[in-house]
């Protein structure tokens, strides 16, 4: 009960993501969230970065994306660095999500009791969602 808790959250906050990315051009994701703040396109790299750190801790292979964690997760918004496209960046977003919903949807419910790394896996899995959760809303003042 407790992973399909977690899961289920981690799922809602990802719909949520994804519906207001599909309301926002990629000039709306180009725009800072606030003045002097990060942009969406920032924050929306940043996502799948922490996302893609979820295949390997599940043992669902390599990361997807691993030049995103240099991009988006060790470097600030800032400074001056090299964005992937707005459009590949949206398209990495649904690919990724897509990929890690089959992957969860597919464990045995005995896998998060019984795997002596489940807590660990669930702990960091719902910091991941109060994550989304944070920087979705920062988003939504992309509207």
């Amino acid at each position: 009960m407790e992973r399909s808790i977690i899961y289920q959250a981690w799922l809602l906050q990802n719909r949520k993501i994804s519906d207001l990315v599909h309301k926002l051009s990629d000039e709306d994701l180009k725009k800072d969230v606030a003045f002097g703040r990060n942009s969406g396109l920032y924050l929306l790299g940043h996502l799948i970065a922490s996302n893609d750190l979820l295949l390997p801790l599940f043992g669902f292979g390599e990361k997807m994306y691993p030049e995103y964690e240099k991009i988006f997760l060790c470097c600030p918004d800032k400074c001056a660095q090299n964005f992937p496209a707005v459009k590949e960046v949206k398209s990495h977003w649904f690919a990724l999500n897509e990929y890690l919903n089959l992957k969860f949807a597919s464990i045995n419910e005995k896998h998060w009791i019984e795997n002596d790394k489940s807590y660990y896996q669930l702990k960091t899995m719902l910091t991941i969602v109060n994550h989304q959760c944070y920087h979705l809303g920062q988003l939504a003042f992309l509207l």
